[in-house]
């Protein structure tokens, strides 16, 4: 027997580089002050370094940059959303960190507050879909992409 689809899932819509960004609650690990970046040698402009967190240091990623929507990443007064990977690359990639802007919105998703926005037209490199929650226009990243391009930056 299958396991039926939950009716309401609980996430978060967080400020990222000018547009809002809609994530599951259950991977966001935290939302950190951003401090002590260290550069990466070799490392494309939109991997901004690496962030001491916790026991060890994160990825941290421009996703505006990686996008190609945007070609500098502004980290006066920003945030890092720690996502926890889909993948973690056998424990090489346990958590990566997104620069964001202001702190994450709580909301609840049910299939009846998400509207697809964008036609069901192949979004762009990074995005999953393009949607309306509420009243608020946000982005689904494609997280898996994601993960993948640090991964290979890393040489992972």
């Amino acid at each position: 027997m299958s396991e039926a689809l939950p009716r309401e899932i609980h996430a978060v819509l967080i400020s990222i580089g000018g547009a809002r960004v809609l994530l599951p609650n259950a991977i966001v690990a935290e939302i950190a002050p951003l401090s002590g970046l260290e550069k990466i040698d070799g490392a494309p402009a939109w991997l901004l370094g690496r962030m001491p967190w916790r026991d060890g240091a994160i990825p941290l990623v421009s996703l505006p940059m990686l996008t190609g929507t945007s070609a500098h990443e502004d980290t006066k007064q920003a945030r890092v959303a720690v996502l926890k990977t889909l993948d973690g690359k056998d424990g090489a990639l346990p958590h990566i960190g997104l620069i964001a802007q202001g702190l994450p919105r709580l909301t609840t998703i049910t299939p009846d507050l998400l509207v697809r926005t964008d036609g069901g037209e192949q979004p762009s490199p990074g995005t999953s879909a393009h949607v309306l929650v509420r009243s608020d226009q946000a982005v689904i990243p494609d997280l898996n992409w994601i993960e993948a391009k640090v991964a290979q930056a890393l040489a992972i």
